[in-house]
């Protein structure tokens, strides 16, 4: 493809193309079994050989050891130091690959450093994004962040969309970018062509190389962004989004009055259930609909795909109740309205969402925590939910 018909990859994007890629690779590939460990602190200890894929949910992942499978998780630390013979789905506030990595690598992170080998591609979002010395990665990297270093060689091509990116070893094939900062250093060396999309010049030092050509493209003008129309946006997603909270509320009280009570008291729980959720409700609506194909009712596949959707724009003001629930808790108005709690956090959800790259991260948090959450509360049904200081409306 032409790089004057291409759409280039800006880091505002992120929010729309990230949870695709995340549904996309959490699909299995085989027919290997899983074990889903979730807490406080989720180890494979060093020694440890896990002959299946690994779901692993917590505050911390440490996987010191060898996973066979693959490995997904969502954590506040993620650290890989062992191997992962498949691929690697992280999503994190850091994450750290010092180990081998057999598969493909797929991250989200405030700030994601690879410094072991990758078999196959790389697709990593941060705000600070590294291939560190050490590191290597077998085929394309496609890559989104505030800041990109790659400082390990990538054997197939690189596609960025980042602030600043410094590039200082070898790549086989091509390189396209959208930057604001491009540098080249003396260790690059660029198998393919370079064509990247900035305000300035890039930076290419005297000893870098570039077998094909070089082309910079001018940026592409960028509608709608100024401070009155992002306002504008901003408010729109606010009143749909408080507008389905509170029917919500005003239809199903009871149920919403439980669900941020359910985040408060388990959220790894929510977090993992909401994962399960995310990754088998278009799978289940697809073999609904290719069996009705065969024997009639294909249309309750796409009534479960209905459903899928609705449940994920729910997940906003779920989560959105649970967050300012939680403020005014902290500022002592617990007695508060449900419907303020859900106004004040949707508010500040659809705030924080629209920052690039962070707001991508808090996006598919808010997706899989609100998902998690529908399905415990949907199970608990009328239970005693235990002592806490949530207050209903």
């Amino acid at each position: 493809m032409s790089t004057g018909t291409r759409r280039s990859l800006h880091p505002w994007r992120l929010s729309g193309w990230l949870p695709l890629v995340a549904l996309a690779v959490l699909l299995p590939a085989g027919a290997m079994a899983a074990e889903l460990r979730r807490g406080d602190q989720v180890v494979i200890a060093p020694g440890e050989v896990l002959n299946e894929d690994l779901y692993a949910f917590g505050g911390t992942v440490l996987i010191q050891g060898t996973v066979r499978g693959d490995v997904v998780t969502a954590a506040g630390n993620v650290e890989i130091s062992g191997t992962v013979e498949g691929d690697v789905l992280s999503m994190a506030g850091e994450t750290r690959i010092s180990g081998t990595v057999g598969g493909s690598v797929r991250a989200a992170a405030g700030t994601l450093s690879i410094s072991g080998p990758v078999g196959e591609d790389g697709v990593l979002a941060g705000g600070q994004v590294r291939l560190d010395p050490g590191a290597r990665v077998g085929r394309d990297v496609l890559l989104a962040a505030r800041e990109a270093q790659l400082q390990a060689p990538v054997e197939g091509q690189v596609k960025a969309a980042a602030e600043t990116l410094v590039m200082e070893a070898p790549v086989g094939g091509d390189v396209r970018a959208e930057v604001e900062t491009l540098r080249l250093t003396d260790g690059a060396k660029i198998g393919g062509s370079l064509h990247y999309r900035s305000t300035k010049e890039a930076m290419i030092a005297s000893g870098a190389t570039v077998t094909g050509p070089v082309e910079r493209l001018k940026p592409e003008p960028h509608q709608g962004r100024g401070p009155l129309l992002y306002v504008i946006g901003w408010a729109r997603s606010l009143v749909g989004l408080f507008a389905l909270g509170l029917l919500l509320v005003l239809v199903t009280p009871d149920f919403a009055r439980r669900l941020p009570v359910t985040l408060r008291q388990a959220p790894w729980r929510s977090l993992g259930w909401g994962a399960a959720v995310f990754v088998g409700g278009p799978v289940l609506a697809a073999l609904v609909f290719l069996v009705g194909a065969l024997l009639g009712g294909w249309w309750i596949g796409l009534i479960i795909l209905g459903l899928y959707a609705a449940a994920l724009a729910l997940c906003f003001p779920v989560v959105g109740m649970f967050i300012g629930r939680w403020l005014l808790d902290r500022f002592g108005k617990a007695g508060t309205p449900l419907l303020v709690a859900l106004l004040l956090g949707v508010a500040l959800l659809t705030l924080v969402g629209r920052v690039p790259v962070l707001g991508a991260l808090i996006v598919l948090a808010t997706v899989l925590f609100g998902l998690g959450a529908m399905v415990l509360t949907a199970a608990r049904g009328r239970r005693p939910m235990g002592h806490t200081t949530l207050q209903p409306t």
